[in-house]
């Protein structure tokens, strides 16, 4: 609350036969009314209603007013005040959905107290249709036991919307951010986004904006990390190209590379392989793992370079407890680059250690080696060879030495071709001598497995660059690094304990190239069922998904679905006329017309707004 948003005033309370003077701090504004005052609440043309499905709330806007006033601006009307009260203890808050000038025929309530209209617009009237937010509520014999003004704050209470306001009640701008925070419901903490905005405008003011932040609000003392600051419950940021899809996301990664320590199950695979008794849970730092696709995320290491990020924007940012500068510097938090190593492909990441695709991966991932579809009984001829190999294999699984055994095993010995020989010639096509599985499989010194436990370290932000691949090469390597990471996080029996004893979030930039599903490629259609299965499980596993696209409409529906937290920034027409994107209904036609940075926010519990991003990048950002 701001020294200025509290009234002080003297309420006498008895005690004992005492009478005893206590000051108390009425939360702001349910004092002495304060703000702008916008205009009053009309009835003398259409009823003023609070409907559960549709409200109908008019506010005539004063002439003096009437260029402050703008769509999507929040507004509080007080209640009356209750018998021997001083002020009102419970307002209504709305947002202003529509505004129309009405001809005087029109309305007959023109009550304004000035006559400064411009010439010609006192013909007319201006009417704000209000939709009903919520109700706040304060409880003045609560205020004796606030002892400073925060605790005044956590007096506010909101409450359903259930009756409406009076005829002529006056209509306020809200600008009290105890009291937006509380009728919107938006958290006090967590990771922050940006700042709340109308029109691209941060309010309450642009030089005290009020910041907004990812967390779960149903979060309690008993489970205090039940899903914050959301991660858990999975994310999904959408906007089309240039509109700061990548900005914005190093933005809230940055936020949570933190100190933040989240319980989890220690792994049976682990408790049975320990040679001591261990615990069944502990508390370690979340990993935040980036698949790159365009080499940009490996920037965050470094500090921001921006002439504009000057020290009054960083002694904001530290007085909102906003994360900023490289990761490399952050004592709390690790920042590692780990680049897949293919044959025949230069690595420009210089500080980035590279790893191979271990042909190992293939044990229990088979459709890695489905290039496209097959039928049935090629499927299962394929299947078979790759059970066989691995069972006889007694070193170290490569592909070269598959495709030897491949090849003898799926020979064909008769000059005249059968049927299984048909099925035999088939399989060996698609998965002996392939082009692609030569170049990515069992190069370099170091694997992904052997490197498995330092990439996905607690603490620590790992960015995985696969810039330097290019088509068929790069989906089979996502491929791979996705259903390691997912296989071993979620699945049962698992490979690699230490990735699903780990606090885990998977980001994927340009997730529509991966998680469409549905079609004729195997390998999209195997991390898609992987992925439907981690959605699922994300919060009990400790398993965030983070998706970044440009088509949200092109991810797998039973995906999408599971994203609880949508970040929306400017969106095409059509994409938001699509009926698979759920941008909230009242920013349907603001986003197709967004700048960029601009954006709107639905995470559970909390109500739509509109934020506006940061100018700056809180990490190194090359445009």
């Amino acid at each position: 609350m701001s020294e200025t948003s509290v009234d002080e005033i003297k309420a006498r309370r008895s005690s004992g036969g005492d009478e005893t003077d206590t000051t108390v701090e009425i939360p702001a504004p349910f004092g002495v009314d304060e703000g702008r005052r916008v205009g009053h609440v009309t009835a003398q043309d259409e009823p003023i209603v609070v409907d559960r499905e549709e409200s109908c709330v008019r506010v005539f806007v004063d002439s003096d007013t009437r260029e402050s006033v703008r769509l999507g601006d929040y507004l509080r009307v007080p209640y009356p005040a209750g018998p021997g009260a001083d002020h009102s203890t419970a307002m209504l808050v709305g947002v202003i959905a529509r505004l129309e000038y009405e001809t005087v025929a029109d309305i007959t309530d023109k009550r304004d107290g000035g006559y400064h209209n411009p010439p010609g617009e006192q013909s007319f009237a201006y009417v704000a249709r209000i939709d009903p937010i919520s109700t706040v509520e304060f409880d003045p014999d609560d205020a004796t036991d606030a002892d400073d003004a925060n605790d005044a704050d956590e007096l506010l209470r909101q409450a359903t919307v259930d009756k409406p306001p009076k005829p002529g009640a006056d209509a306020y701008l809200v600008e009290n951010e105890a009291f937006l925070r509380t009728a919107l419901r938006i958290p006090h903490e967590g990771a922050f986004v940006g700042h709340m905005a109308v029109s691209g405008d941060r309010i309450p003011s642009e030089d005290d904006p009020l910041p907004y932040y990812l967390f779960n609000p149903n979060a309690t003392d008993e489970n205090e990390d039940a899903g914050e600051p959301t991660v858990f419950r999975h994310l999904q940021v959408a906007g089309s190209t240039g509109q700061g899809k990548t900005h914005a996301s190093k933005n809230v990664l940055r936020q949570l590379a933190t100190e933040k320590r989240y319980t989890i199950e220690v792994p049976p695979e682990e408790r049975e392989a320990a040679t001591t008794d261990i615990q069944d849970e502990r508390v370690r730092g979340l990993n935040a793992t980036v698949i790159d696709p365009e080499g940009e995320y490996v920037e965050m290491g470094d500090d921001p370079d921006d002439a504009d990020y000057g020290q009054a924007l960083r002694d904001r940012l530290d007085n909102q407890g906003v994360r900023h500068g490289g990761i490399d510097d952050d004592p709390n938090v690790d920042f590692e680059i780990f680049v897949p190593y293919i044959e025949d492909t230069n690595i420009d990441h210089n500080d980035a250690e590279a790893f191979g695709i271990p042909f190992e991966l293939v044990r229990t991932n088979r459709q890695l080696l489905y290039s496209s579809k097959p039928p049935e009984r090629t499927r299962s001829a394929i299947n078979d060879v790759i059970s066989r190999y691995f069972r006889q294999e007694k070193g170290t699984p490569t592909y070269d030495a598959f495709s030897t055994y491949a090849e003898t095993m799926l020979a064909d010995d008769n000059d005249a071709i059968t049927e299984m020989d048909s099925v035999k010639i088939a399989a060996r096509e698609r998965i002996v001598d392939k082009y692609e599985y030569n170049r990515i499989f069992d190069h370099g010194t170091q694997s992904l497995t052997d490197l498995t436990q330092r990439m996905f370290s607690p603490s620590q932000v790992t960015v995985i660059p696969t810039d330097h691949l290019r088509g068929q090469t790069d989906r089979i390597v996502v491929s791979c690094l996705l259903a390691h990471i997912v296989g071993n996080k979620v699945g049962s029996n698992v490979d690699y304990p230490h990735i699903k004893g780990t606090p885990l979030l998977l980001a994927l930039d340009e997730a529509h190239e991966y998680l469409t599903g549905g079609g004729d490629d195997p390998r999209e259609n195997y991390l898609v069922s992987n992925f439907q299965q981690a959605a699922k499980r994300g919060r009990k596993d400790k398993f965030g998904l983070y998706i970044i696209t440009q088509t949200p409409q092109d991810i797998n529906d039973d995906v999408r679905k599971q994203m609880n937290t949508r970040i929306y920034l400017g969106l095409e027409r059509d994409v938001v006329d699509s009926h698979d994107v759920y941008v909230p209904d009242e920013f349907e036609d603001a986003v197709t017309q967004f700048n960029k940075g601009q954006m709107v926010v639905k995470q559970p519990n909390v109500r739509p707004v509109e934020i506006a991003g940061l100018p700056v990048c809180l990490t190194r950002h090359t445009n």
